[in-house]
């Protein structure tokens, strides 16, 4: 078993031709962005960074804070400073080499660190919207944690069934890294998880699927973590400020749901945490059944590569984003 980072970084890299790719449209007239790197990229210098940061600003692809970033025409963002969009166009790049690109994909924030910051000090948001529809929060004071977990590992426990069938290397739900809570007067549910490549109490973390979502009216507003373990603490506390910084528009605030006119997910708060929209699709096309942890554990462990491989291109992501001589730092 895969016992270092760099080795678990390299067996999600390679699954990245396993999974699914989304294509990201362009006209024939449309302009080619700024490259974006791969994880076999050489260090760029500061000359070329900055290139790359100046094409992406004057195609309007990076936005450096403070600045409202509109998240479509449900959400804004007020972005402080010392932080940078990159939208959707050329965030979809970054994630479709990395293994995949969520639906409703708005952009990427991240930290305009010192040109000497470690790799591992950066991190990324996943900007997207999920149009599911209104989510419940009356079960807000009935999540079960333990059981809510004990779901994850049935579901994750069939799948590593299923995956050595295809000599795929299995993946371990580990334990809560924070386990789910709500913020009912801002309408924020927060979970994450831990991952591991071996079932066993001292094996090492090796990524954290730290998830953020804010209820709307007509569905869920996700800003995804992707963060390297050792920088967790530190790292959430710069996510929650972020998430306060951003809110629905009028007419798509959670408390202007109007009941039977609304389109409605059909979740609760649990059904959001075990799977949202994936599951609740499941569920009413009556596929679910018996196979029910089977298809849970498809969803989570799928979601789990997927945020495997986007850490896995972080390192290259950070390289290329560091702070150079034009963003008021002295070069690496």
């Amino acid at each position: 078993m895969m016992k270092s980072k760099e080795a678990t970084l390299a067996l999600a890299l390679s699954l990245a031709s396993l999974l699914p790719q989304a294509v990201v449209a362009q006209t024939p007239d449309t302009k080619q962005s700024a490259p974006a790197p791969s994880s076999t990229d050489k260090p760029a210098t500061d000359a070329e960074r900055e290139a790359r940061r100046d094409q992406l600003i004057k195609e309007g692809q990076l936005i450096k804070g403070p600045a409202k970033i509109p998240f479509g025409d449900v959400a804004a963002i007020d972005l402080p400073a010392n932080y940078a969009f990159v939208k959707e166009k050329t965030a979809a790049q970054y994630l479709e080499k990395s293994g995949g690109v969520p639906t409703g994909l708005f952009g990427i924030i991240y930290p305009l660190l010192p040109s000497t910051a470690k790799d591992d000090e950066y991190f990324q948001l996943i900007c997207s919207f999920d149009d599911m529809g209104y989510v419940n929060d009356d079960d807000a004071g009935k999540l079960d944690a333990d059981g809510l977990l004990k779901s994850y590992k049935e579901g994750q426990a069939e799948e590593n069934e299923h995956r050595k069938e295809e000599r795929l290397a299995p993946f371990y739900v580990g334990g809560w890294a924070e386990p789910p809570r709500y913020e009912k007067a801002k309408h924020q549910v927060v979970w994450a998880i831990t991952i591991k490549d071996e079932d066993t109490a001292n094996s090492p973390v090796v990524t954290i699927n730290y998830n953020t979502r804010v209820l709307g009216r007509k569905g869920v507003l996700m800003l995804n973590l992707v963060t390297s373990p050792d920088y967790l603490n530190q790292n959430k506390v710069q996510t929650a400020k972020l998430l306060d910084k951003t809110a629905f528009v009028a007419g798509n605030k959670y408390e202007e749901y109007q009941p039977g006119k609304d389109k409605s997910s059909g979740l609760g708060l649990a059904g959001l945490i075990l799977g949202g929209g994936a599951l609740a699709a499941a569920a009413k096309l009556g596929v679910l059944g018996g196979a029910w942890k089977w298809i849970l554990g498809m969803i989570l462990v799928g979601k789990k590569f997927i945020i495997l491989i986007v850490v896995a291109a972080g390192a290259a992501i950070s390289k290329f984003f560091k702070r150079g001589k034009k963003d008021g730092d002295t070069p690496s």
